[in-house]
């Protein structure tokens, strides 16, 4: 198989040259010419079709394969004309220098039209590629979105819609290492419900869980809205983060008792310098503990982060 031509398609212009170089080829190689013309009509009709599906200039090439004589681009190859005979190979040599001569040959009007024809095309690309990507920018915002809200879920409790302890966990430690970077004051409330095994066995676990909505919307009554983050740790146990000094937790504590009628045991701690998350949590489960001995229904407050706080 030998190549004759190779001929770039831009515009109209460029299809009419290779329907002529085509023509040559032909008679050159004595193949039946009106059978050919008829034949490369419909073929220029779909080369025009695919470049202006492609949006980009489209190569075309004029093949000698044993006995046929082709037209092919992009992946189609389509035969002209059916050869009698061989042709002589100078015949074939001297045809490929032709029309190589004749193609590398344009005159100025057909490149100006070829030069405006690519800078239409390229501002139409750019177009195409702008538009694309602000769909893929479209796309990965919703796909983005989507997975915070499936990660929200994830760490959402069903019955309170507080943070779940998955919720809890993640909270707590952006918290903790944005409070230590920071210097930011950080107070951990723990909060247990108070005889809420009696409260079940004596209502029922529908009472029950109604109670302990109460309670989450008891929590977030008492704290800034997308600022602190009231937790449920699991059964009757509650947890709040905040973003606050003992001073502020005290008051929040003590706003939540007075939702709840004193029903609640609370313990309250604030980060020190040298706290672990560890160390945190210990301490305000320690309060809790402390309030549940001291008769429950009340909140206990680090004395060493209020005498630390006094110090300073």
């Amino acid at each position: 198989m030998q190549t004759l031509l190779t001929l770039t398609i831009i515009v109209e212009p460029d299809r009419q040259r290779l329907a002529r170089f085509a023509m040559d080829a032909v008679e050159a190689l004595g193949g039946n010419v009106f059978s050919a013309a008829n034949r490369l009509e419909g073929l220029l009709r779909r080369v025009r079709e695919d470049c202006v599906r492609a949006h980009t200039p489209v190569e075309a090439c004029l093949l000698l394969d044993d006995l046929s004589l082709c037209l092919a681009w992009e992946d189609q190859r389509e035969p002209l004309t059916t050869l009698s005979q061989p042709p002589e190979t100078d015949t074939v040599t001297a045809l490929a220098t032709q029309l190589k001569n004749a193609s590398e040959s344009a005159d100025s009007t057909l490149l100006k039209r070829r030069n405006e024809q690519i800078i239409i095309d390229l501002e139409n690309a750019k177009k195409r590629a702008r538009q694309e990507m602000e769909e893929l920018e479209t796309l990965l915002e919703m796909k983005k979105s989507e997975l915070n809200k499936s990660i929200l879920a994830a760490q959402t409790d069903g019955l309170t819609g507080l943070y779940n302890r998955s919720g809890y966990d993640t909270r707590l430690r952006e918290a903790y290492l944005r409070c230590k970077h920071q210097g930011e004051p950080l107070c951990l409330m723990l909060l247990d419900v108070d005889f809420f095994k009696t409260i079940n066995d004596t209502h029922g676990h529908q009472y029950g869980d109604e109670y302990l909505k109460r309670v989450a919307n008891s929590l977030r009554a008492s704290v800034r809205e997308h600022v602190d983050h009231p937790c449920r740790m699991g059964g009757d146990e509650f947890a709040i983060i905040l973003y606050s000094d003992i001073p502020i937790a005290k008051r929040v504590a003590g706003k939540v008792l007075g939702l709840m009628e004193h029903m609640v045991s609370i313990g309250i701690t604030q980060m020190q310098e040298t706290d672990s998350i560890e160390g945190l949590v210990g301490r305000a489960d320690a309060m809790l503990y402390e309030a549940k001995h001291r008769g429950r229904g009340q909140f206990v407050a680090d004395e060493i982060s209020e005498v630390r706080i006094k110090a300073v």
